[in-house]
């Protein structure tokens, strides 16, 4: 990771007492770099991120299964990478900066 993302990062660790795994701020960190009120697919991630797909699928499964979810599901539309009708997340609006 470079010192921004590590700064950008460590923004969700003071947020959750230091909680997330490197590959959850990593993708938190992407995600929190675009519009605020934007969606992802998890293919959408994976480009951002570089992760595998089964990566990007386990951590954003475990980011939106929390006891307060970092991620929340919007409304379905279709994939721009795939063109499939998916179920996107975002990060949620309490945790955007």
């Amino acid at each position: 990771m470079s010192a921004t993302d590590t700064r950008d990062a460590n923004y969700f660790d003071a947020r959750d007492g230091g909680q997330f795994t490197r590959q959850q701020r990593i993708i938190l960190n992407a995600l929190s770099k675009q519009d605020a009120w934007k969606d992802f697919s998890l293919q959408e991630i994976k480009r951002l991120t570089g992760l595998d797909i089964n990566v990007v699928s386990g951590r954003v499964n475990e980011l939106k299964n929390r006891a307060f979810p970092v991620l929340v599901e919007t409304l379905a539309r279709k994939c721009t990478v795939t063109g499939r009708k998916i179920t996107p997340v975002r990060i949620h609006n309490e945790l955007e900066h």
